[in-house]
């Protein structure tokens, strides 16, 4: 018998209490297991990069320790969004982003691939209401490295947004490897390939290897783990990669395999297979794949040994020519300008970031955080103010690891 003090127990009040639930929803959990089942289908929607995978989240916050905020979002009932975040601080200012978003190359959220009954658009004042009722403890979220398609998805296409710093690159694939070559001064980008192939096999030859297992995988990623800071030194940046969880971190994503025994993060190197340097590894990349979108998440070269030969053109010519013959769509350079990826990249995508302020004090900050992204993005599209700022950022990397007099 229900009880006659309880308002609801009549269809007709609680009726009346589901019309007052708000239209968005949001619940947070800090377990990275909590979403499993609603993850796994979210994952499958091709749309959703690999750096929203369970194995991208889990891997950092196995390597790095970082505790996330799982973001769950429901519109009228219906799964609209799972997002992982982390919260950082900055400058007195708690941002919550994408879950290891430093080191990604394109953030999607999980999204389902279609919405039916609801509608979809969300204000950026409903998404902030809902994400403060939850207890999301952070001024302010700031969704990066968007590709524009995903963007104008809700809960994303209301919000206010600017153009990140860096866009990033792709080279279309087809299954015919010469067809790809010809986006791209096919007869020129041959005869590179067979300069670099005679300046090895003068060496002793070399052989093209895979981290097929995990010994070899982590092999090629201790290479690069030596390679990169040289080549990083050498222009002036900090490493980025000696924090001791950001290597165990990618560590983890090397040795996480799927049931088909595919490595998450697949390790490519050029191998010296004779001369001198026998077994001298000298180029090194990482990749991750996720329905048919291949991306090049690092790569390093030793510029000591055959520094003529273009051994990261050679390592990138057989690396694409094996996705094309694997029958991948699209092989992705990733974020950041540079030369050798408007060589190889007839598509250039223009990634956004979206931010929504939960507190004041992420309302104030919200216009110096987009200003600062303006201002990034400026230097690096401006050739001059580019070349002061990599000859200050030099300065300051060279004081700071100036051995200091006592």
């Amino acid at each position: 018998m229900a009880n006659a003090h309880d308002i609801t127990a009549t269809p007709i009040a609680r009726a009346a209490v589901v019309s007052r639930r708000p239209r968005l929803s949001a619940f947070v959990c800090h377990d990275v297991t909590g979403a499993g089942r609603l993850w796994q289908q979210l994952e499958a929607n091709p749309a959703a990069t690999f750096h929203q995978s369970r194995a991208w989240v889990e891997a950092w916050v196995g390597g790095t320790g970082t505790t996330l905020s799982i973001v769950t979002l429901e519109l009228e009932g219906q799964p609209l969004a799972i997002l992982p975040l982390e919260i950082v601080h900055r400058r007195g200012l708690k941002v919550a982003r994408f879950a290891g978003t430093a080191f990604s190359n394109a953030n999607t959220g999980l999204l389902p691939e279609s919405l039916t009954g609801a509608r979809a658009d969300i204000a950026p004042g409903e998404l902030a209401a809902a994400l403060s009722r939850a207890g999301l403890d952070a001024d302010i979220v700031l969704f990066d490295k968007m590709p524009p398609d995903a963007a104008s998805q809700s809960p994303f296409s209301e919000l206010p947004r600017v153009f990140h710093q860096n866009p990033s690159f792709q080279l279309p694939l087809l299954t015919d490897f010469n067809a790809v070559l010809a986006q791209i001064n096919g007869k020129r980008r041959r005869k590179k390939f067979r300069v670099s192939q005679r300046r090895l096999e003068a060496l002793g030859g070399y052989r093209h290897i895979i981290g097929e297992d995990d010994e070899q995988a982590l092999r090629l990623l201790e290479v690069f783990l030596k390679q990169k800071p040289v080549r990083l030194a050498a222009q002036g940046l900090p490493n980025v990669f000696a924090d001791p969880g950001v290597r165990a971190f990618m560590a983890r994503l090397a040795m996480t395999r799927d049931q088909r025994g595919r490595p998450a993060l697949e390790l490519h190197g050029i191998e010296l297979t004779g001369g001198d340097n026998k077994g001298e590894i000298i180029a090194v990349a990482g990749l991750t794949i996720k329905d048919r979108h291949v991306t090049c998440q690092f790569g390093s070269i030793n510029d000591e040994i055959a520094p003529d030969a273009s051994v990261g053109e050679l390592l990138f010519y057989h690396m694409i020519e094996r996705a094309s013959v694997a029958g991948e769509q699209v092989f992705d350079f990733g974020v950041g300008d540079q030369l050798y990826k408007r060589s190889w990249c007839p598509v250039r995508t223009d990634l956004v970031d979206c931010h929504v302020p939960l507190t004041v004090k992420g309302r104030l900050a919200a216009p110096a955080i987009t200003g600062m992204i303006r201002l990034k993005r400026k230097i690096k599209t401006s050739p001059m103010l580019h070349r002061f700022a990599a000859w200050l950022r030099g300065l300051v990397v060279r004081r700071q690891s100036a051995p200091v007099d006592i």
